[in-house]
């Protein structure tokens, strides 16, 4: 007799992190539950079974500063956006992904994130004939911005608050059932109120944006359909790699490590990467399947939709108790993922504790 489990919402979120990597990208997933308790005669075989998670909705909001030294930075950007949007291709999935300055006029709130305009639309959708074309002419931001109040977290707040209210410049774009993707792109640390010696700027810090990001964009239980990106400059102390340098994202980085956000340093020479896999973190889709049960690992046998999977196509990591697909294999789109194996140590017929 073998014990199933069946798949249920999300429950966890956890985050890869490491202070010097290059790059930081959480997984969300669901946890199964179990409901038949296994059998205690012999080697109890258990199944994990995961349908593969998809969302009707997402909408994404790129962030992109538009100061002085970021002309190379967009060009990468629009050159890796294929990479990104190739998760959302042949699915059912209805996206909204706009563009907004991240480096903002003082003084002047009302004009914050003002999504950018391509061809009379103001976002790209599914029916957005040429999406590439479209998206390097919104994320071309230009470089000619004041470059005193470079601040991402402004922007992305006024675009989903006081640009989406109903008669204002974003309406439609932001949908409350919708996952909700934030990337911010800059060379800067953000500005925010007085931590520009320069200038005051106003606009909001970490201490209020991670609250709202958390608690009140989706509701108090809906922090599992936001997703917070910094494509910024490494800390401690920023980063250089010859013609492309940054100062440490200061401000993006307590946000990032307060929501469990994803980090990719902007001198990084591979983007394509990393945004292909936060391609498939807005679209609801996962790559990484965590165990309900610690498996004998020579046991283990992964099954997509009832077809044994090749061993190279998927690996095992015993720190996380997961098995873990290459993008290149990732689960289709509603594909049922069963994972079997022998339990390490023959726990009877009690189920697990919770």
């Amino acid at each position: 007799m073998r014990a199933r489990l069946a798949i249920l919402p999300f429950a966890l979120v956890v985050v890869a992190s490491s202070a010097c990597s290059e790059t930081e990208l959480r997984t969300v997933y669901e946890a199964p539950q179990f409901f038949d308790q296994p059998d205690n005669l012999g080697p109890t075989v258990w199944v994990d079974e995961f349908q593969q998670r998809t969302v009707p909705e997402s909408d994404i909001l790129f962030v992109v500063d538009n100061s002085c030294s970021m002309a190379d930075e967009q060009e990468v950007l629009g050159a890796n956006f294929d990479a990104f949007i190739q998760s959302f291709i042949n699915t059912t999935l209805d996206y909204h992904i706009g563009v907004v300055e991240g480096d903002l006029t003082p003084g002047s709130p009302n004009d914050w994130g003002i999504l950018r305009e391509y061809n009379g639309a103001k976002w790209i959708d599914p029916d957005t004939p040429d999406k590439i074309t479209a998206f390097n002419s919104l994320a071309n931001v230009g470089d000619d911005g004041d470059g005193s109040c470079e601040m991402g977290l402004s922007g992305s707040h006024s675009a989903l608050t006081t640009q989406s209210q109903i008669g204002r410049p974003n309406e439609g774009f932001y949908r409350e059932d919708a996952l909700l993707s934030i990337i911010v792109v800059s060379d800067e640390p953000d500005r925010y109120g007085d931590s520009n010696p320069f200038s005051t700027c106003g606009g909001i810090g970490p201490d209020e944006y991670i609250p709202w990001f958390l608690y009140d964009l989706k509701g108090p239980t809906g922090g599992d359909k936001v997703f917070f990106t910094g494509i910024i400059g490494d800390r401690p102390g920023g980063c250089d790699a010859g013609d492309n340098n940054a100062d440490e994202g200061t401000g993006y980085w307590e946000v990032i490590d307060a929501v469990g956000g994803n980090f990719l340093s902007i001198c990084s020479q591979d983007w394509a990467t990393f945004l292909t896999e936060l391609g498939l973190e807005a679209a609801g889709m996962k790559r990484t399947f965590y165990l309900r049960r610690v498996p004998k690992e020579d046991t283990l046998a992964v099954l997509i939709d009832g077809t044994p999977a090749n061993g190279s196509t998927w690996s095992y990591d015993r720190t996380t108790n997961s098995v873990t697909f290459p993008v290149e294999f990732i689960p289709p789109e509603l594909a049922i993922v069963e994972i079997t194996y022998e339990l390490i140590e023959d726990v009877g017929s009690a189920p697990p504790a919770e």
